[in-house]
């Protein structure tokens, strides 16, 4: 009966950590989230408290000051699309979307498969533009 006991605590405990380790990412990548950006896939990722219309206004003169040629500029109550190019002709794609009323994910990619100096670059110009 002692060892069934054992076996049963063991492996109770080691349920426990694997669940508790799962849960570590989660935190880390909600603490990193909530108050900073994020590098995912080619894309980096930031949020603002700002409406979609101001990270817009603020994205389009940015980019104006980086001297990239914006080709088209879609903007609705809820999105952005924005997209520019290098004189090259490497493209750059601004997606804005609302979180709230007074909040929204700038989403910025450029090139193909992203540039994270780059991305970086043209978030730091639009903050400074909020």
């Amino acid at each position: 009966m002692k060892l069934f006991h054992k076996l049963t605590l063991n492996i109770l405990c080691m349920f426990s950590l694997i669940t508790m380790v799962g849960c570590i990412p989660l935190l880390i990548g909600a603490v990193a989230g909530a108050g900073g950006m994020t590098y995912m896939k080619g894309a980096l990722i930031h949020n603002v408290d700002n409406t979609v219309d101001e990270a817009n206004e603020a994205s389009l003169e940015a980019l104006k000051d980086l001297q990239f040629f914006v080709v088209s500029d879609e903007l609705n109550k809820r999105s952005s699309v924005i997209k520019a190019e290098y004189e090259s002709g490497k493209k750059v794609s601004v997606f804005i979307d609302a979180l709230t009323e007074r909040s929204s994910k700038i989403t910025i990619r450029v090139g193909t498969f992203g540039d994270q100096e780059e991305s970086q670059a043209i978030l730091n110009a639009i903050l400074k533009k909020l």
